[in-house]
This record gives structure tokens, sequence and C-alpha cells, in this order.
């Protein structure tokens, strides 16, 4: 996948070795990287991600169910979040999103302004014709994203809200 640069960032899918080498060898990671890693990046739930991640890239490259995307701020050469793309497991034309900021670097609009710029590259694809996602109903910061977004909330499970982008929507 191309990288995508927005206004601000650097949005790119995490290279294998990348994957491997934080989860591996975090120390010599930051020690070679051209990149700062935030002490507080990947989040606990990326990290429980990243071993089925490296498999399936190792398994087929080509075949992927999951991408990780990185949010890079380059003008600090910085990791500052990533995003997640889930294909859903019954429907091929529905991709669930999931995304994070470095806590540092929230409330600046760089995870709106990655998130649109991955969303928009999704629905180059044909095939994909809704995206979804799910956030807790205190998340005010997720909320008020995915409705910047254009998604609409179509379900409330406990305490989460569901989420939808249908493509036809965003013509």
């Amino acid at each position: 996948m191309s990288p995508i640069f927005t206004d601000r960032l650097l949005v790119m899918e995490c290279p294998l070795d990348l994957a491997k080498s934080v989860i591996l060898h975090r120390e010599k990671l930051e020690e070679r990287s051209p990149l700062a890693l935030p002490n507080d990046w990947p989040s606990t739930q990326l990290k429980s991600l990243l071993p089925y991640y490296i498999e399936m890239l190792e398994k087929n490259a080509a075949k992927r169910s999951l991408q990780i995307w990185l949010m890079i701020a380059p003008e600090i050469r910085t990791v500052i979040g990533s995003i997640r793309l889930k294909q859903v497991a019954d429907d091929a034309s529905t991709i669930d999103l999931g995304y994070e900021t470095v806590y540092s670097y929230r409330r600046q609009g760089y995870c709106f302004e990655a998130v649109q710029a991955v969303v928009r590259y999704v629905f180059l694809d044909k095939r994909i014709k809704k995206i979804t996602a799910e956030c807790d109903e205190r998340n005010i910061g997720s909320i008020k994203i995915l409705e910047k977004l254009g998604m609409r909330c179509v379900n409330k499970e406990v305490s989460f809200l569901m989420w939808e982008l249908k493509k036809e929507s965003i013509s």
C-alpha cells in the first residue's frame, strides 16, 4: 500500500520488520530508528494485535484481513498513533475501523486528519461499501471524530456505540 500524505502527516501501513521490532526488540529499535516512538505507543490493544498481524504478513502478505497503519508526524519524526482496519468476517464489503492517538498528540486534529485520509483511501476499493466503528459512549473525542467523518450512530450495546459510514453517503 502506498503511503498517504496529508497536510501534517504521513500515514503508512506498518511494515513487517517494524511490527516485529516493536514486539521483540523495542530498545534496539528506539536506538536505530529515525522515528521517535513515544513510551505510550503502541497501546495495550495494539500490542495484543501485533503478533497476529506479524503472523498474517509472514504467511500471505497479499491476503490480509487486518491492516495496521501508522500516523507519523514527519516534522518531528514521531509515531503519534495508529489506525486499524479489519475485514468484517462475514461481510467482504465492510471494514471495521479503530484508531488511537498518543496522549500528548490528542486534541490537535491529527487523528481526524489521518482517519479521514485512510477512509477516503479505503473507499477507493470498489468492493468496500461500508466502514464501521465502535467507541465507548464516554469517549467524547472519538465521538466527535466519527461524527465529523459523517458516520452515523446506528446502535448502542451497554456503553458502546456502534457507528457506520456507507460509501454512497459520501459521494
